[in-house]
């Protein structure tokens, strides 16, 4: 099993996550474009991504946009990607993205759910060793809100109980001696916010109106990380995404519908359609997201390469010392007859060749991380 870096999303059912991940590695290839910097992703991944994309095409095709037959997670899925450079036949920067059903973030219903039980445990797992907790946010459930009723449904439709329940558990493992010297950030993602932004094709203004409520409605969320942190620091991004770039929210409908349980509880649905025929899909500011999670991956990574050259620099001293201590003329007849002069040269060589790889892998990722970094961070994206 390959070690990997984590990152987790958390968010409720139908709030886009998989659409989401579809988004951000899009963004990140064309992010990589021109340079020697590869996408790499593992066989069931590729196979998804291509299913997704698939989803998309034919909505796309068919001039007739409906969010809700893009279809979300069934399962539980990791998706396997790695950042490598073009040519190289060592290992790349290898991060898994966690997705999950959303409605699993609710006890009740996972309860009813064989397989949410079964796979829970090992979701939780993941998503407390992750070094980036992702919040999608359903950008239109936030901003449609107008009436007293429509309000009090936000709580519900955006899961902030369950959410916030996941953020403490995450920010507690972050906090954990094993943890604490790891990179750790939380990025809310409001998604679909083509209608709010006047800078992809649309002609919203409320860009400011968005932000405001998004740091109203997360607020007790962020405390909550921050508390659980406080030996340590959490990076808190606001990044608000357009997932399509290429769709208008025309009206937001709340419907009166009855749960399981036989309460009355009122829903939200989008009603969108392209801006242009034949639609052209932009995505924004999903690749400022992956940027966060590369500055994550290779920090990380490049802090191992620097303990195991300083291991290997001990080593290598070490054996340095023995050799050069006064041993008298038994102690050096037993140093070099015993083999320990040949083992302690064997020793010295390889820390040395240790030494040199890891310097040379260090200088790799310094690479990709300029790469990477250099793309300039989009206006849209902040940090709290």
């Amino acid at each position: 099993m390959t070690l990997s870096f984590k990152a987790s999303m958390v968010g409720p059912s139908r709030v886009g996550k998989t659409t989401l991940l579809t988004a951000i590695l899009a963004e990140t290839e064309t992010m990589l474009s021109g340079t020697e910097i590869d996408l790499v992703l593992g066989e069931e991944t590729e196979m998804r991504v291509r299913r997704n994309r698939k989803d998309l095409r034919r909505a796309i095709e068919a001039r007739e946009f409906d969010s809700a037959s893009l279809g979300g997670s069934q399962s539980m899925f990791v998706y396997d990607v790695g950042l490598k450079a073009a040519g190289d036949s060592l290992p790349g920067i290898p991060f898994s993205i966690l997705d999950y059903p959303g409605t699993w973030l609710d006890p009740a219903e996972r309860s009813k759910r064989p397989d949410a039980k079964e796979k829970w445990p090992d979701c939780e797992a993941h998503i407390t060793e992750s070094l980036m907790l992702l919040v999608p946010v359903e950008a239109a459930v936030l901003m449609e809100a107008v009436t007293p009723a429509q309000r009090r449904a936000v709580a519900d439709l955006l899961g902030f109980e369950d959410v916030e329940a996941m953020a403490r558990k995450w920010a507690r493992a972050r906090n954990h001696p094993a943890h604490r010297e790891e990179p750790a950030v939380l990025v809310l993602a409001p998604l679909k916010c083509e209608k709010y932004f006047d800078d992809n094709g649309g002609k919203g203004r409320e860009a400011a109106r968005l932000r405001q409520l998004v740091r109203e409605k997360y607020r007790s969320m962020i405390e909550v990380v921050q508390e659980e942190s406080k030996n340590r620091t959490v990076r808190v991004i606001y990044a608000p995404i357009d997932t399509y770039g290429c769709v208008d929210l025309m009206e937001g409908e709340w419907i009166n519908r009855i749960d399981d349980d036989g309460d009355p509880l009122l829903d939200f649905q989008g009603h969108y359609r392209f801006r242009e025929i034949p639609p052209k899909v932009k995505v924004k500011a999903a690749g400022t997201v992956m940027q966060e999670l590369c500055r994550c991956v290779i920090s990380g990574q490049d802090r191992a390469e620097q303990q195991r050259a300083a291991e290997a620099r001990t080593t290598y001293d070490t054996a340095l010392e023995r050799k050069a201590e006064r041993k008298g003329f038994w102690g050096a007849v037993d140093f070099y007859l015993s083999g320990e002069a040949r083992d302690n040269r064997n020793t010295r060589l390889d820390s040395h060749r240790t030494l040199t790889e890891a310097e040379r892998r260090r200088e790799q990722l310094a690479g990709a991380l300029r790469r990477i970094a250099a793309t300039p961070a989009d206006p849209r994206v902040e940090e709290w």
